[in-house]
């Protein structure tokens, strides 16, 4: 039987990360009886989990503190994997290479990049983006640029 009350407050995220989905799929087996949770599904949510790669102790600060904004989400598949997004769109995420990333106006990535907070990113296609800054100051800085980063995204 459908509980469709705990279906309106728990909505699962298109872009959920695998640990998001398992965790989402357990309650929802808890808590409503519309669809059960196979077996073969579950071991295919929990691989899925455990075959996710770690975030970065430092970054996970990072997105448990945002995590709490309104509209903000993290993961995904694909680009912005490990990336924190607000309304679907990326502003701030660890890349391939272990770098943390925010996106900023070109101007502010201009001045950081001058001040040595940073440099322009490169997503690994030879060329370098307007409007990324690959962060190489140390993580204690990281929760300001990525507030930035999200109000900068916010704005449209």
């Amino acid at each position: 039987m459908l509980n469709a009350s705990w279906h309106e407050k728990h909505r699962l995220a298109r872009d959920a990360s695998p640990k998001e989905r398992l965790a989402w799929h357990l309650a929802h087996a808890k808590a409503c009886g519309c669809r059960p949770l196979t077996a073969a599904f579950r071991e295919k949510l929990e691989r899925s989990a455990r075959d996710e790669p770690p975030l970065a102790p430092k970054f996970a600060a990072v997105v448990k503190t945002l995590s709490q904004e309104p509209g903000v989400t993290f993961g995904g598949k694909g680009f912005g994997s490990s990336g924190l997004k607000v309304d679907g769109k990326i502003f701030a995420m660890l890349s391939s290479r272990g770098q943390f990333v925010v996106k900023l106006s070109k101007a502010r990535v201009d001045e950081l990049a001058t001040a040595g907070v940073g440099e322009r990113f490169d997503s690994g296609k030879g060329r370098l983006m307007q409007e990324w800054l690959a962060v190489s100051a140390p993580p204690r800085r990281w929760l300001a640029l990525a507030k930035q980063a999200l109000a900068f995204v916010r704005s449209g």
